[in-house]
């Protein structure tokens, strides 16, 4: 069900989940997505299909594990830089692309504390991080620092839960399944629920051992969902202009065919921009 904050939770301002360490954590507990090399490939198609190009050079804000790298170099990308919060999702992309340690470069850094003289041909934003932060004031820093480093005329790729996940928060719909935590089997159960006052999605996680049911690990993650309007202002204050051309299963065959399996992802919508 959606949560109505009363007065007394009105005046009190939402924390921040801590970005580094989330995704510190995800980096194994995620693997089935992490280590999934068809949903990686299609994301990369689909995003190279909006860009309508091949781009000689691509920067990567929040790559993550750095599994769309591979099929970016595959597909005819040149240089590729990237910058992410988290040390464990970095020496785990470090690892995967020490072939191609010539043309990739990547960094461990708060990208709004990330400068470059560098210009790419695109950014790709990929894997649904937009709207981790919570503060609108912070998104536009976030979004003028993923979009400074562009030329004009480059082009801008992002997937975007937005509002299509909302239906899951209104049921409290729990999801448990099958994953690995510090290399012992678990039960990852995740619920989300929505704050209307504040348009943030919260989604609890609880990670219990498989046989003993010991309860090994909780936390939560955020997404601030923002109106399509708010998304284009922002994005027109950073100079790049940009639209939703829809929701992932309905662009590619993959998320179509594996609608049911990908939850929070196949609802993504992906939008398409350009620098001016």
């Amino acid at each position: 069900m959606i949560t109505m904050p009363d007065d007394r939770a009105s005046r009190v301002a939402l924390s921040q989940f801590n970005i580094a360490e989330h995704y510190d954590t995800m980096a194994e507990l995620d693997r089935d997505v992490h280590d999934n090399e068809a949903l990686s490939a299609a994301e990369v198609s689909l995003a190279l299909t909006l860009l309508d190009n091949v781009p000689k050079s691509v920067f990567l804000p929040c790559f993550g594990t750095g599994r769309h790298i591979p099929h970016l170099l595959k597909a005819g990308v040149q240089r590729i830089v990237g910058v992410d919060l988290s040390s464990v999702c970095v020496v785990k992309a470090s690892e995967l692309s020490a072939a191609n340690s010539d043309c990739v470069t990547l960094i461990c850094k708060n990208l709004l504390r990330w400068r470059t003289e560098e210009r790419f041909d695109a950014v790709l934003l990929l894997g649904n991080s937009f709207g981790d932060l919570i503060d609108e004031q912070l998104m536009c820093r976030l979004i003028r620092a993923m979009t400074d480093p562009l030329k004009p005329g480059g082009g801008f790729v992002m997937d975007y839960i937005g509002g299509h996940y909302l239906q899951r928060c209104r049921e409290g719909t729990s999801i448990t399944w099958d994953a690995t935590y510090h290399g012992q089997p678990v039960k990852d159960t995740r619920t989300p629920r929505y704050d209307l006052e504040r348009r943030v999605m919260t989604i609890d996680v609880s990670v219990v051992h498989a046989i003993s049911g010991e309860t090994l690990w909780c936390g939560c993650y955020q997404k601030l969902i923002l109106p399509p309007g708010t998304v284009y202002k922002m994005f027109g204050q950073a100079r790049t202009q940009i639209c939703s051309r829809g929701q992932a299963y309905q662009l590619n065959p993959y998320y179509k065919r594996h609608h049911g399996e990908l939850g929070m992802i196949a609802r993504s919508s992906w939008w398409q921009g350009q620098k001016y």
